[in-house]
């Protein structure tokens, strides 16, 4: 009887163990035009990219590797995108094949992997989710891009990870993308 009890509470303490290095998050409301989940372990930057609202890095040095994991949120406001006067009027698909096209340009070589876009529902907002590899400098990155159709603007949310190190960082980079809500 004794050995189960023991046996019982070294299962407990390897559970919570466990648990403990389980990845915390916390939400960013910033802007006062959006929410979005972050992991814990990324800090707030402003050295990504001169317009983003939101802009977020984690990096590690595991050993001889260094972790890299980014994101960034642009907005452009219906009302400004009006103001415009363009004979067009955006939708989330228009606006992501905008938005690959603008990120494709500062690129050497890219890939899109989602071959047909379409827009699903995210917590009540129109969405369209791109994934795209790319390279830049000898550097090769995976994206996950999200263009989100809100009620006052469109959202444009960018993760960005070593293209080695996707599958670490992609669920990661999907539950980001999951949680974004507009306010």
């Amino acid at each position: 009887m004794k050995t189960l009890k023991i046996a019982s509470l070294a299962f407990l303490f390897l559970g919570l163990a466990g648990c403990s290095s389980e990845l915390k998050w916390k939400t960013d409301s910033s802007s006062g035009y959006y929410t979005i989940d972050v992991p814990e372990r990324m800090v707030s930057t402003f050295e990504l990219h001169d317009e983003a609202t939101t802009q977020y890095e984690y990096v590690e040095q595991d050993g001889a590797t260094v972790k890299e994991h980014y994101v960034i949120v642009l907005m452009e406001t219906k009302e400004s995108i009006d103001a415009l006067g363009l004979d067009f009027e955006f939708d989330a698909i228009s606006y992501s094949e905008l938005s690959v096209q603008a990120l494709e340009g500062g690129l050497s070589s890219s890939n899109i992997l989602t071959k047909e876009r379409k827009v699903e529902n995210v917590n009540g907002i129109e969405c369209c989710k791109v994934e795209m590899e790319g390279s830049a400098n000898g550097i090769n990155v995976y994206y996950q891009i999200a263009i989100f159709e809100g009620e006052k603007a469109f959202y444009q949310v960018v993760t960005w990870t070593l293209q080695d190190q996707k599958e670490e960082f992609k669920p990661v980079m999907e539950k980001m993308l999951a949680s974004f809500k507009e306010v």
